[in-house]
């Protein structure tokens, strides 16, 4: 009886019942289960799913554990944070205060945030925040060099200050697109010192309430009670499962949406019917940046704009804290596809792919994508050996021994000779082998360091990885005894 019970339960509240009586047909239905089949268990995290035709939800469906603690299942009702998912949401307050006359596209940010720094590299604007090609240096990124864990409360003013520090940007404004993190919790600051609402208010009364939906919000306050909410898990060591939801982490814009699947499925609305009171609301989200040159680029407003199969497609993906996010949209075929998935060994951008192609098999004009061959060996003579590394002195890796030290992310970092190598001694704890690439530069997988001299003796280095580059570091002092 309490099985029997748990199943209704499962099936009244958390599924929602597609809209106006439209349904995916049975074997649809079915194939869609077929691809989610390894996540259909009560036994750890899975994905919840959803359909949309024009804004009306015709299947959800949860596969998997949203609250292991608990068991509580995964369905459309499920309360998830969708990582960069969210950014799209952001992107449209921004088009909405400016529809309201609150601000412009082309304004620079230091006309809303007048502690913005002014670079000699050019100024920086809202627009260039929406597309991403500001240059402005990733706070996320800044935060893992400094040492600061995500699962610290970082304020926003600390969050602010942080990037307000940066002493110049990854290049000129509008003339790269290198995603950054810290242009969507700007604009996020900037829709609040336009409108006088925080981004969560203003969302909430131009977005949320309009489209009814009632479980979705900017979290900005960790202490919240939300209902419904799904946490999200790795693998364990052990074979089973280790929580890696951070309830502390709070920062909107870039991230920090949490809704469900059934609520998206209303925010597809919004770009068929006029809901929003903003004329042309579609055609603006999904107006491509120009870069300074001429060149038009894939994003738009938090959406990537794309084809697939033929088709055009617009979608966007997020990832953090082991959640896993997709929407894609089909805006000729009026069908979307929404994959939230709360375990961070999933690939929602591949489960997303498949189920558009059980729903859209006869409307593709493209056969789909062969698998990826594998890698071939690398070319050259039988036996030929591999590109040796770049050739250093111990004497010259001595010299660059020291601590360094990066007021714009206020921390020091320890660099130890080994041999020809050097030993990066992290704030963070841990210990990181460089090795030598060329002249002068040493690195370890995505990260970099660009060594200045004074006669024998390194006395700073520029370093980059990734969403940042060139933050410079002072020398200190010789390398203290480990």
């Amino acid at each position: 009886m309490r099985s029997l019970h748990y199943v209704i339960f499962s099936l009244l509240f958390l599924t929602p019942q597609p809209a106006s009586g439209l349904q995916l047909a049975t074997e649809t239905s079915q194939a869609i289960d077929e691809v989610f089949a390894q996540y259909d268990r009560t036994s750890g995290p899975g994905c919840a799913v959803g359909v949309a035709e024009a804004g009306h939800l015709v299947f959800a469906r949860g596969y998997g554990i949203g609250q292991m603690d608990h068991r509580v299942p995964l369905g459309g009702e499920s309360v998830f944070y969708l990582a960069s998912v969210s950014k799209q949401f952001a992107a449209a307050a921004v088009v909405i205060a400016e529809h309201d006359g609150h601000l412009s596209l082309d304004d620079p940010v230091s006309a809303h945030i007048p502690e913005f720094p002014t670079y000699a590299q050019g100024a920086v604007t809202v627009r260039h925040l929406v597309h991403h090609t500001s240059g402005v240096r990733d706070y996320l990124t800044l935060m893992s060099l400094a040492g600061t864990p995500y699962e610290n409360i970082l304020t926003d003013e600390a969050m602010l200050g942080l990037i307000t520090r940066q002493r110049e940007l990854n290049f000129v404004p509008g003339t790269e697109h290198l995603y950054s993190n810290s242009g969507y919790v700007l604009l996020a600051e900037i829709v609040k010192r336009a409108t006088g609402r925080s981004l969560r208010q203003y969302a909430d009364e131009k977005i949320f309430r309009p489209l009814g939906m009632s479980r979705t919000h900017f979290h900005d306050d960790r202490a919240q009670v939300v209902p419904g909410r799904v946490f999200s898990y790795d693998p364990s060591p052990d074979g089973g499962w280790r929580t890696s939801y951070l309830i502390d982490f709070d920062k909107v814009g870039d991230g920090g949406l949490y809704s469900s699947v059934a609520d998206l499925a209303k925010w597809d609305r919004a770009f068929y019917e006029d809901v929003l009171g903003v004329p042309g609301f579609a055609e603006r989200m999904y107006r491509r940046g120009v870069l300074a040159g001429g060149d038009t680029i894939a994003y738009a407003r938090g959406l990537s704009v794309g084809e697939r199969r033929g088709l055009a497609r617009i979608s966007h993906g997020g990832g953090f804290m082991a959640f896993r996010t997709m929407i894609a949209r089909y805006p000729e075929q009026r069908t979307t596809v929404i994959t939230l998935c709360n375990v961070g060994t999933a690939q929602p951008g591949a489960l997303s792919t498949a189920m558009e192609d059980i729903l859209l098999a006869d409307a593709f004009t493209v056969a789909p994508e062969e698998p990826a061959a594998p890698p071939t060996p690398a070319s050259g003579p039988p036996g030929a050996a591999a590109q040796p590394p770049f050739a250093v002195s111990e004497a010259a890796v001595r010299a660059l021994g020291g601590t360094y030290h990066s007021p714009e992310l206020d921390t020091t970092w320890r660099l130890e000779a080994d041999g020809t190598r050097l030993l990066l001694h992290h704030p963070r704890g841990d210990t990181e082998t460089l090795t030598a690439r060329r002249e002068d530069v040493f690195g370890s997988g995505g990260i970099e360091f660009a060594f200045e001299h004074e006669g024998d003796r390194g006395m700073a280095f520029l370093l980059s990885a990734g969403r940042v580059r060139n933050l410079r570091f002072e020398r200190t002092g010789p390398a203290p005894k480990p």
